[in-house]
């Protein structure tokens, strides 16, 4: 089964759209760190919790040693501590990552890591059924509206061609 470690914001996101339990569907094992957790507010990490106990959601707990080498990697400036986690733990467990934070996205590209964000997690979720297209397509207007870091002209592209397949 492919990995996948997965940032914040990706979070963030599926749980404003009210689409986290499709990320659970991908057939991917989904990882992340204490550290990413601990950025969410209550809410979100509330949201989380039902996917940790059901063993969906693998959540790594730091060692000292491994938090002295995430802190002494080199990195961007711009990269913060949480996301040399998820770098750190991608190289480990030679996994993907899920982000749409453009310097992490860099930084891991520049390590080999392949690197996904929200648009591609809606591709998947129409390939596997798990929402119409005329479901992605009202998400991904509702995700354009709260989330200016998006590539817009990839967005509107796939809501064109999503609302084509609607009639």
């Amino acid at each position: 089964m492919k990995l996948a470690v997965t940032d914040a914001n990706i979070f963030i996101d599926l749980i404003k759209l009210q689409m986290l339990g499709f990320l659970f569907g991908i057939k991917m094992e989904i990882h992340t760190s204490r550290e990413v957790v601990d950025q969410l507010n209550r809410d979100q990490a509330e949201r989380l919790n039902d996917f940790i106990h059901a063993g969906e959601l693998q959540v790594y707990h730091l060692t000292q040693d491994e938090m002295e080498s995430i802190e002494s990697m080199e990195s961007p400036r711009s990269l913060e501590i949480t996301d040399k986690t998820i770098v750190f733990i991608s190289l480990k467990l030679q996994a993907m990552v899920l982000s749409g934070d453009a310097p992490l996205r860099r930084f891991c590209e520049s390590k080999s890591l392949e690197v996904k964000g929200i648009i591609w997690l809606f591709d998947v979720f129409l390939e596997l059924r798990l929402i119409s297209h005329g479901e992605a397509a009202l998400k991904m207007k509702e995700l354009m509206s709260f989330n200016p870091r998006l590539p817009t002209a990839e967005c509107l592209r796939r809501l064109e061609r999503w609302e084509d397949k609607r009639t």
